[in-house]
């Protein structure tokens, strides 16, 4: 794998991307393909990770619909490339975060919870995302 990246930022964006919540095979996938800057067979995927061929292809389709991995017909078999633009993948990650938390605030809204310090905390980091989104 030395040949095609550099083995540190290819740990360093695998470290990244299970921060974020993937497995091992998932973020090995995405950062060898946003690093490589070129198409990907499943095959090869799977013989530089070292993974299963059909791990590889199901992870892949996980990568897929989460929208960070586009797949490509050339000739008979499918090639992959990963979406790098990290930028919309970080507000589409902050948005869930924020449309989660709302989602607490309105069911804490209904009830009669005591903790208040909470959800003083709880609206102070919904107002702070929302911030995030208006500075673009």
């Amino acid at each position: 794998m030395e040949n095609l990246i550099n083995t540190r930022a290819f740990e360093s964006l695998k470290r990244v991307m299970t921060h974020w919540g993937f497995n091992d095979t998932e973020a090995a996938i995405y950062a060898l393909l946003a690093l490589s800057r070129k198409q990907m067979t499943a095959k090869d995927l799977a013989e530089i990770i070292g993974r299963a061929y059909s791990s590889v292809v199901n992870e892949l389709n996980k990568l897929i619909r989460y929208g960070l991995v586009e797949r490509s017909k050339t000739n008979k078999c499918y090639e992959y490339s990963a979406v790098i633009d990290l930028i919309q993948i970080l507000r589409r990650e902050r948005a869930m975060v924020r449309r989660l938390l709302t989602e607490v605030k309105e069911c804490l809204d209904k009830i009669d919870m005591e903790n208040e310090e909470f959800k003083e905390h709880l609206e102070e980091a919904i107002e702070y995302l929302g911030k995030l989104d208006m500075e673009v």
